[in-house]
């Protein structure tokens, strides 16, 4: 609330001294060109994924030699399960941003990804792409729902969330302190939301995967983009072996950040 509200008082403050002090024709542009520079500074901390404008954002742990694979919109019925048996296979722990929704409908799912030791991450109650421009209340009661139902699952509470699509606005930073949540966005993504060819998949994230970069997949289909994550799962083990190859260790965002406040007994 203190960054919207400075950012606020900051564009009024110049917008009024630039009509005030400017006595020509000039005054006019100035102003305008002020407000322009603030709408612009509200677009970039709504739609930047990994912008800590309106809330602190982590995408990236500099220096460190491991990546964090992290999958959103589950848990899937059909994908998920076929997820978790790749990793356990290849002995790879990873994050999960689960719906409220489908935890609710999925509990089985939710416990079994915590019961293999990755972690479980809140990702909203319903995915609704709106939701990232309500006010506290409703920021509040979809995060919290999400919370509860991981919770029931797990006997855990989340300490992570990612923004559905990763816009945020002004509310979502004092949402997510009064909850104990940190913002997740992510440094690399493979777009296989929207692609169905595994091998661009694999080699868009194994080639701009960098030190202690967060990385997004979906395990959850029917959110966004096709209804198959068949290429996602073709696309995994090629990702995890390519990212071996480059010396690449795979840790939980826990681990990779552990700075911030651990998953906890709800």
């Amino acid at each position: 609330m203190a960054k919207a509200f400075a950012i606020k008082v900051l564009a009024a403050c110049g917008v009024f001294a630039a009509l005030w002090f400017l006595a020509s024709p000039w005054s006019w542009l100035t102003a305008g060109l002020i407000l322009l520079a603030a709408l612009g500074l509200i677009a970039w901390g709504v739609f930047d994924v990994n912008s800590s404008l309106w809330a602190r954002t982590l995408h990236r742990a500099p220096g460190v030699l491991a990546v964090a694979l992290t999958f959103d919109d589950g848990p899937d019925a059909d994908f998920t399960p076929k997820v978790l048996e790749i990793l356990a296979r290849e002995k790879v722990s990873a994050t999960f941003f689960v719906v409220g929704q489908r935890a609710l409908a999925h509990p089985d799912l939710v416990r079994e990804i915590d019961r293999q030791g990755h972690l479980v991450g809140n990702h909203s109650f319903t995915h609704a792409w709106n939701i990232n421009f309500s006010l506290h209340s409703n920021l509040t009661r979809e995060i919290t729902r999400c919370n509860a139902a991981i919770e029931a699952a797990t006997g855990k509470r989340p300490c992570f969330y990612r923004a559905p699509h990763g816009f945020k606005n002004p509310a979502l930073g004092d949402v997510l302190e009064r909850l104990g949540l940190v913002c997740v966005g992510w440094q690399v993504r493979g777009f296989d939301a929207v692609s169905s060819n595994a091998n661009t998949i694999a080699r868009r994230l194994v080639l701009k995967a960098g030190p202690g970069d967060v990385l997004l997949l979906h395990d959850g289909a029917g959110l966004q983009g096709t209804n198959d994550r068949s290429a996602t799962l073709e696309a995994l083990p090629m990702i995890i072996d390519g990212l071996r190859a480059r010396g690449f260790a795979f840790k939980r965002l826990d681990e990779l950040f552990p700075a911030a406040a651990p998953q906890v007994d709800a």
